[in-house]
């Protein structure tokens, strides 16, 4: 149930669209305000695959989110020529929420999955994991947030 509601926080949604995020027994709605996107810098960073620690390597990338009431949006073309999108929910709380799906251009597929919460002063780390099923495998990763957001 929980990856349901994450799948359909990850549809494309415009800036006045409403998602639902289940939070333990409790769905919580979440509504975009309209306005001008913010772009907020972060930076992903994986380890090895699981599969194949010698050849599938860690790895780091500069992201930049677009932040617009509370939602996070990201569509960006991978090194590889793949392609990744991120969607993210930051609660009035500062719980935040982010998924992304991915796919290469041979057709493997993977996601991520990231939670933490919104630090008030300095940097912000969410934890997360990355799970592809070519091959099949996880690495550990978070996203780093500089102490501008």
């Amino acid at each position: 149930m929980r990856r349901r509601n994450v799948m359909r926080c990850l549809r494309p949604l415009s800036y006045a669209a409403s998602c639902v995020l289940a939070v333990g027994s409790h769905v919580v709605p979440v509504l975009a305000q309209e306005g001008p996107a913010e772009r907020v810098a972060a930076n992903l960073n994986c380890t090895s695959h699981s599969a194949n620690p010698k050849d599938l390597k860690a790895y780091s990338a500069d992201l930049e989110f677009n932040f617009i009431g509370s939602l996070l949006t990201l569509d960006r073309t991978t090194p590889e020529g793949g392609e990744e999108k991120f969607r993210g929910i930051l609660s009035p709380t500062g719980a935040m929420l982010i998924a992304g799906l991915g796919k290469a251009a041979n057709g493997a597929t993977w996601s991520y999955e990231f939670s933490g919460s919104k630090k008030q002063r300095g940097v912000t780390i969410l934890k997360g994991s990355l799970r592809s099923e070519q091959p099949k495998g996880t690495r550990t990763c978070s996203l780093t947030f500089s102490d501008k957001f």
